[in-house]
């Protein structure tokens, strides 16, 4: 059949609802420190990249003034270049307007000065290579590159029929050329004063430039002695683009740079130039020619006017490079500056978000960490004392527990202190549960009580009926019903235990081995099943030996249970080398897995907690909890051909010398015992085989009685041997050592030796011998084997004859009186095996 599935709750247990974690990269799954990380990695990397940016265009526009700064120097160098190459300029055209028949030696001066401004160009080229772009030193090396025609202008300067205005032309491309490329380099400019500077030093140089062409024009003209269409046009433009240029000078420069020009460029020479340009210009319009004008007077003023604005323009560019390299040097440090502001601002991230995650990290890390401490050690210790206190009606919650050391206002704070919160509740639960614990344990206590009242007043009834009962079946009966409330009893002592409570009775004398034995076989129902071997002479203290029956009799009863009733049970005990007492019950049964094995010796070796499991065996419970408490082993292990085999180890520290027993004093007054009277004739003697069911052996004693002091009696007939006398008085006052119950009342008959004819008890000529005719001799138990061996007859009083009258053991008839006699014995032995089992055999008196 199929089995139909229960539907979660179905069974009325809750069921939890499923728990989905999901994957290691899950945010929830993430742990702090990775989400503190997280939350400002975003952030940080804005703001880096951000400054980054910032930086970065600081540093690139550094970089620009640095490379504007260098390219500055080579400017510097090439104003100088240029200025020398519009002297040449001028010289060449003077040279060739006057038919190639001057001295070259000053144009040859001048061409060196020129070598040697466009070499240290050169050299100033490779000195700031690197701080250039790759622009900037291809357009420099492109300078200088132009510089290759000269030498082919030169030649046509001195060899050639090449005219001075084509002189003229070819020197001012080659000039105008070199001039433009310092106007590109101001394209790349953002400071807008510094472009301004810039853009004025460039019309500045352009200024210079018209003045150089002006005084090549008028060279020239001087030279012819007329000035003609041409060169008036000529001269008139260069004046225009004097003048265009300087008003883009004004544009450009500051007021104090058009001051420092106007200061500058200012005087008589100047002035005389400037009025020898207009009346040449007066006198070609007029169509006049230039007769008293004073070349040498021209060259003289127009070469002062051109130094004084190069003057002016060495002055721009020295303020021009000094502006650069200040712009650069500010934006250098401002991009260091704004590294370290970056840098800076980030290590402050970094430094403030480790002191925010640890603030974040420590107090939870000291909550997990004191969570874990009160779930391991701190609560079940508390928990521990609390059961543990013999006076848990007292108030719990008062007791103090130690907050988690996070005192902060903020959330982790407020969490410390539900956190405490809920310890204190555990703790206060835990006490409640430790009251409620101490009301079952209490309850237990008194329902076992009771129940042992009520036991112990069903054992006197059970006395009483047996006392008084004459048929055999119903007397059995009440013995098993006797058995069945000793088991009672001992299930109430179970349901002590359980609670916590003690069993010693306070005694403190010794006790030997033999009658813990004995009285733990009293306890047990199946006590037939039972096989005793010869017990060590040693005593055990008397503080566990109530425990200690206790372990054996739950032993031996599980044992009787578990095992099929056709089988018996070994008890076998021996003292070890270390002076321990070894004792192992065997069964036959079934027995136990290997691994419920260990869990039961599990078990014995710690108890458990009081449980459901506990109350289902209680019995191992409480062996348990009863050896723990005096250091005694007990430990379960499989038996050869099946069956289990119990071990109780006694330690060497319980284990005493068996001390002698004493003889006591006789009473100051004996009564003496009835004499017994012949019965009547017996029945004819059954079959053996029919008998020896019915044949139940005396209980040897081990006690020795008084001295019986009564009328002598006769002696025993010498002639008849096969007769006796049936002990027909009232029950001996026995001490109840079980084993001479188990090794006389469970033989079977056929060990007796029986006689032949039973003595007539109406032979009035047997007598008791006179007590003085005999010796007071010890009464011993008889531990002989069964098989040959003859037992003494015992009188009343205990006591054996002596003699050389041979007796026969003693058989008991079939009538009710005979058994009532005998079985009264055995309940005599009960009795006082259950005063041994509550306070372990006192010494008789």
């Amino acid at each position: 059949m199929v089995r139909r599935h229960k539907r979660p709750g179905e069974d009325g247990v809750a069921r939890r609802p499923e728990i989905r974690v999901g994957g290691r990269w899950r945010l929830r799954n993430w742990r702090l420190r990775t989400k503190l990380i997280a939350v400002l990695l975003v952030p940080a990397l804005t703001v880096l990249a951000l400054a980054g940016l910032h930086v970065q265009a600081d540093l690139e526009h550094a970089q620009q003034l640095a490379e504007l700064s260098a390219h500055g120097r080579v400017d510097s160098g090439i104003d100088t270049l240029v200025h020398e190459l519009q002297r040449e300029r001028d010289l060449s055209v003077r040279y060739v307007a006057a038919g190639r028949t001057g001295d070259l030696g000053e144009l040859r001066d001048q061409r060196g000065k020129v070598d040697a401004a466009a070499a240290a160009v050169g050299k100033e080229l490779g000195a700031q290579r690197d701080r250039l772009s790759d622009s900037g030193v291809t357009g420099l090396q492109a300078t200088l590159a132009r510089l290759d025609v000269l030498t082919g202008l030169r030649f046509a300067t001195e060899h050639s029929n090449l005219p001075p205005t084509a002189t003229l032309r070819s020197y001012g491309e080659l000039i105008s050329g070199v001039l433009d490329l310092s106007d590109q380099s101001v394209a790349g400019v953002t400071d807008p004063d510094l472009a301004r500077l810039r853009l004025a030093a460039s019309a500045l140089a352009r200024v210079k430039d018209q003045m150089s062409v002006k005084r090549a024009l008028l060279a020239d003209a001087l030279a012819e002695g007329r000035l003609s269409t041409d060169g008036l046009r000529a001269l008139l433009g260069a004046d225009a683009e004097l003048a265009a240029a300087r008003n883009d000078f004004r544009k450009f420069a500051t007021p104090a740079q058009q001051r420092m020009y106007d200061d500058t460029v200012i005087g008589l020479i100047v002035d005389n130039g400037n009025h020898m340009v207009e009346s040449a210009i007066t006198r070609a319009q007029a169509g006049q020619n230039l007769a008293g004008l004073d070349p040498q007077q021209w060259e003289t003023d127009a070469t002062y006017t051109v130094n004084l604005a190069y003057r002016v323009q060495q002055a721009l560019q020295a303020e021009t490079q000094q502006r650069c390299d200040a712009l650069a040097a500010d934006a250098r440090r401002s991009a260091i500056i704004n590294v370290g502001v970056v840098l800076g601002a980030l290590l402050l991230c970094v430094v403030l978000a480790v002191v925010i995650a640890r603030s974040l990290l420590r107090p939870l890390r000291a909550l997990r960490l004191a969570a874990l401490e009160v779930a391991d050690h701190r609560l079940p210790a508390a928990v521990e004392d609390i059961l543990a206190d013999p006076y848990p009606e007292s108030p719990a919650r008062l007791r103090g527990i130690d907050p988690v050391p996070v005192f902060s206002r903020d959330e982790l704070g407020q969490v410390a202190r539900a956190f405490d919160a809920v310890h204190g509740q555990a703790v206060r639960l835990a006490g409640e549960q430790a009251l409620l614990r101490e009301n079952i344990n209490g309850m237990f206590v008194n329902l076992s009580k009771r129940t042992q009242d009520l036991v112990e007043r069903q054992l006197s009834v059970l006395d009483r009926m047996e006392a008084h009962e004459q048929d055999p079946e119903t007397l059995g009966g009440l013995f098993e019903l006797d058995h069945l409330a000793t088991r009672m009893r001992r299930n109430s002592e179970n349901l002590l235990v359980l609670s916590g409570h003690d069993l010693d009775d306070g005694r403190t004398e010794p006790v030997p081995a033999e009658e813990i034995v004995g009285a733990a076989l009293s306890e047990v129902e199946h006590y037939q099943r039972i096989e005793l071997t010869a017990t060590p002479d040693l005593a055990i203290v008397g503080e566990a030996t109530s425990d200690l029956v206790h372990v054996i009799s739950e032993l031996l009863e599980n044992a009787t249970l578990y095992s099929p009733a056709d089988s018996t049970v070994t008890v076998v005990s021996s003292v070890t080398e270390d002076g321990s007492w070894e004792v192992h019950i065997t069964d036959q049964g079934a027995g136990m897995p290997e691994p419920e094995i260990q869990r039961a010796n599990a078990r014995l070796a710690k108890p458990p907690e009081v449980d459901l499991e506990v109350s289902r065996r209680m019995g191992l419970f409480v062996v348990a909890t009863l050896a723990e408490r005096h250091d005694i082993r007990v430990r379960l292990r499989s038996a050869e051909g099946g069956g289990l085999v119990a071990t109780v180890v006694v330690p060497a520290g319980l284990v005493v010398e068996q001390p002698l027993t004493a003889v006591p004093e006789p009473p100051p007054e004996i009564t003496p015992l009835p004499l017994l009277l012949p019965g009547p004739e017996p029945e004819p003697e059954p079959e053996p085989g029919a008998e020896a069911d019915l044949v139940v052996p005396v209980i040897p004693d081990d006690t020795r009685r008084a001295p019986v002091e009564e009328e002598p009696v006769p002696d025993w007939p010498e002639e008849d041997g096969d007769r006796h006398f049936l002990e027909d008085d009232e029950p001996t006052e026995r001490m109840p050592a079980y084993q001479a119950v188990l090794s006389q009342w469970f033989r079977t008959g056929e060990h007796w030796p029986v006689s032949a004819a039973r003595p007539d008890r109406g032979d009035e000529s047997v007598a008791w011998p006179e007590a003085g005719d005999r010796e007071d001799t010890e009464d011993t138990q008889d531990t002989e084997d069964a098989e040959g061996a003859e037992a003494a007859p015992e009188k009343a009083n205990g006591s054996r004859f002596t003699g050389d009258v041979p007796l026969d053991p003693p058989t008991l008839r079939l009538e009710p009186d005979a058994v009532r006699g005998r079985m009264s014995r055995l309940q005599d032995g009960v009795n006082r095996a259950r005063e041994v089992r509550s306070g372990i055999l006192g010494t008789p008196e």
